[in-house]
């Protein structure tokens, strides 16, 4: 091959890289994008509690453009703390039942507000400070706490104690969750999420937790589980239709890596190694599309009825990476196998070389 040759291949591959490396929302197609927020925002180094109300007057403020680091918006060599604060307006109801703050990556711990309401956050502020730089921020936010037809604040507290800081990239925007006219209870959302591993002695001990919920799907790399291997469970509950009292139901959890055992209010309903033993498949784990009958007996009419799915990962990437996530019909149960398990293009098949 002439050296021209390889000089195109290579930056035909650089190219795709970037547009891999910088289009996460590729891989996030059950959401939907209600507000961008990226571009300028109010901004100012120090720290004041004042500063989360929705009604501080933050005029005299420098402004900044997010996502970006402070030091490349001119505070160069600053550690320590600083707010950001914007705002948005949502001119229809909105009807979905998860909405979602996200923030992309922030160096090295934030809290965030909306509307003088706590959130979430992640890292750790003085005194004893620690990083969260790698874990992408997605903020639940409740309706409760959202203004129709009126302006809504946002308000983040940040704490860099080294190197870079601020809102550095990602996305940056509000969004919700789309429904799948499939899955009669749409579980996508956020979970709750524990990690164990195991200590010298062979006993289970817990591991240092970064986030009491995940977003699912999606891996818990990207929820800052850089490079875990091992055990992890994730629980969430609902509460059953009644339209759907005495049907014949499924637990949908997408694809998961890489092998789970899955609970339906504490009684164990399958795992893996039930599913490949009652169909043909001749897959990679990661590959198969998960989908569980639910005894009708586990059921529970009125109240919450609790999933509890405890995954093992050798290796890689981990977790329920991938939708649709829910409860769907025996009927729309087999639709939604049949479509989520065609053959991929080249394209997704490139993506996915990047992700496993």
């Amino acid at each position: 091959m002439s050296s021209k040759n390889r000089k195109h291949l290579r930056t035909i591959a650089f190219l795709l890289l970037v547009i891999v490396c910088n289009s996460e929302d590729i891989f996030a197609n059950n959401l939907k994008e209600i507000v961008n927020l990226k571009g300028t925002w109010k901004f100012s180094i120090g720290d004041d509690p004042d500063w989360k109300n929705p009604n501080y007057n933050d005029k005299d403020w420098d402004e900044v453009y997010v996502p970006r680091s402070w030091e490349e918006n001119g505070y160069n060599d600053y550690n320590g703390f600083a707010w950001y604060r914007t705002e948005f307006e949502l001119l229809d109801d909105i009807t979905e039942e998860i909405v979602y703050l996200s923030l992309g990556y922030i160096d090295d711990a934030d809290e965030v507000y909306i509307n003088g309401h706590f959130i979430g956050g992640f890292g750790n502020m003085p005194p004893n400070v620690s990083t969260a730089f790698d874990i992408q921020r997605k903020y639940e936010i409740p309706l409760k706490y959202l203004n129709f037809n009126a302006p809504n604040h946002i308000a983040v507290r940040v704490n860099d104690y080294y190197n870079e800081g601020g809102i550095v990239s990602g996305t940056i925007g509000i969004y919700s969750v789309v429904k799948d006219p499939l899955l009669e209870v749409n579980l996508t959302g956020f979970w709750f999420f524990e990690t164990k591993k195991k200590n010298g002695h062979g006993k289970q001990k817990q591991e240092k937790q970064i986030a009491k919920k995940i977003f699912v799907p999606g891996y818990w790399e990207d929820n800052g589980y850089k490079n875990y291997n091992g055990k992890a469970t994730y629980k969430t509950r609902f509460e059953l239709p009644k339209k759907l009292v005495n049907q014949e139901l499924f637990l949908v959890l997408g694809f998961i890596d890489d092998t789970e055992l899955v609970y339906f209010n504490g009684e164990e309903i399958g795992s893996l190694t039930s599913l490949t033993e009652t169909e043909e498949f001749n897959l990679p784990d990661h590959k198969i599309f998960r989908g569980y009958a639910i005894p009708n007996e586990l059921l529970k009419n009125e109240g919450y009825n609790s999933i509890s799915v405890i995954i093992y990962d050798k290796h890689g990437a981990g977790g329920i990476y991938k939708g649709p996530i829910g409860i769907a019909t025996k009927e729309n149960y087999e639709i939604l196998k049949q479509t989520s398990t065609k053959e991929k293009s080249a394209w997704e098949l490139f993506l996915d070389s990047f992700r496993f």
